[in-house]
């Protein structure tokens, strides 16, 4: 049985659809999103690709009984463009989406989107400037637990932000909003999942650093500084 929120997106999408049907040179219809996952929550929105005929894309968004939609126009062959550079929003969307307006086109593309989630992106190891910048701001982080400073909650988040895409990018894994972090750690490599909990759940500064450092180095190897420089760049 959905929740309230939950049935409250499910009941306006019948008008959604009906405005999307209107649209000149649309042909099919892809809710995508948490709700079309049966997990949403009070501040979620609904989110719909549309593919369309001809040469344009363009976003939308709208108040539908009082629910906020998102709406994405695609030609078929920008959808593939982006599958082809790897976007992971894009990915997932088309991979854990549910047609509510089905059609041929949007049954292939639903088929390559999978196809790549299951085969994941190639791993990109951090380089070594990355790796710098990422250990320059936990040892920032590290100052501040030491003196108990009340921002160290805040940097240890700013940290988190650098340091989640970085471990994913390094694994071979789709990125995914941070609402999801913490449940695709879980599935993926526990353990990191533990250091991640106990960031954002400790209150005591000198705990949550060293959570926030153990997890650094899954994605650093340690925390030593090392010799390195960015490619020189023209000046104009």
């Amino acid at each position: 049985m959905p929740d309230a929120a939950q049935a409250r997106l499910e009941a306006a999408l019948p008008a959604v659809l009906e405005r999307i049907r209107a649209t000149p040179g649309a042909h099919a219809a892809l809710w995508c999103g948490s709700a079309a996952r049966g997990e949403a929550n009070a501040h979620s929105d609904l989110d719909v690709h549309v593919l369309v005929d001809g040469d344009e894309r363009w976003r939308e968004n709208w108040l539908v009984d009082g629910v906020p939609v998102e709406v994405f126009h695609n030609p078929v062959r920008k959808v593939r463009a982006m599958f082809a550079v790897g976007d992971a929003a894009t990915i997932a969307m088309y991979a854990e989406g549910r047609p509510v307006w089905p059609h041929p086109d949007l049954d292939a593309l639903m088929a390559e989107a999978r196809a790549l989630q299951a085969a994941g992106p190639a791993p990109r190891p951090l380089s070594e400037q990355a790796r710098f910048g990422l250990i320059d701001a936990v040892v920032d982080a590290r100052a501040l637990a030491e003196t108990d400073d009340p921002l160290h909650g805040l940097m240890a988040g700013l940290c988190v932000h650098g340091l989640l895409p970085a471990l994913f990018r390094a694994r071979g894994w789709w990125e995914v909003k941070p609402q999801r972090w913490l449940s695709e750690l879980w599935q993926r490599e526990p353990a990191a999942a533990q250091d991640l909990q106990a960031v954002l759940a400790r209150t005591d500064a000198q705990a949550r650093q060293a959570a926030l450092e153990a997890l650094a180095m899954r994605v650093t190897g340690d925390l030593s500084y090392r010799e390195s420089a960015s490619a020189r760049q023209r000046v104009e």
